[in-house]
């Protein structure tokens, strides 16, 4: 993957991960705590680690490897995640536009939250970060469904029409 299609990549997952926590923030505390089918649990266990991967990978980015996924105040709700990810967002933006072709075309070195170091291509990684997070917003709407509420489509395919790139 080449840096322009990482980077539109990055714009889908962000256009993405924005709908999926606009439509989180009026759901409250008790409900992300409420016992749910999911593979998490709860709404707030998927949520810290949707939010946590999130700063976990960026920070791996940019060389730290932090040993555990950040943790969340019990009292957060939808609102309270979503103000985590628009300080996640910026940070992922930064470097993701901040990528040269040498950089992108390199390993990234990490150690995990194991204490294994593991080595990948950067492009892979970052494949993997907006692969991952497609996965979680399908949790995250389930999650919205099951309570009761509506969840906005965050196909590529809209993110293309409301773009009017077609």
């Amino acid at each position: 993957m080449d840096r322009e299609n990482i980077q539109r990549l990055f714009a889908f997952h962000h256009w993405a991960t924005d709908r999926a926590f606009t439509a989180l923030s009026s759901v409250s505390a008790a409900d992300l705590d409420a016992p749910w089918g999911g593979s998490f649990g709860s709404g707030r266990k998927l949520l810290r680690h949707v939010v946590g991967v999130e700063r976990l990978w960026c920070d791996r980015w940019n060389g730290h490897s932090a040993r555990t996924i950040p943790d969340y105040p019990a009292t957060h709700a939808g609102k309270d995640f979503r103000a985590e990810w628009e300080r996640v967002k910026p940070d992922q933006r930064k470097f993701v536009i901040g990528l040269t072709t040498e950089r992108l075309a390199g390993d990234l070195t990490y150690v995990n939250l194991k204490g294994e170091t593991w080595k990948y291509p950067l492009a892979d990684i970052l494949f993997h970060c907006a692969n991952h997070g497609t996965y979680h917003r399908g949790q995250i709407t389930q999650l919205l469904r099951d309570r009761g509420r509506d969840a906005r489509p965050t196909d590529f395919l809209d993110y293309i029409d409301e773009q009017g790139n077609h």
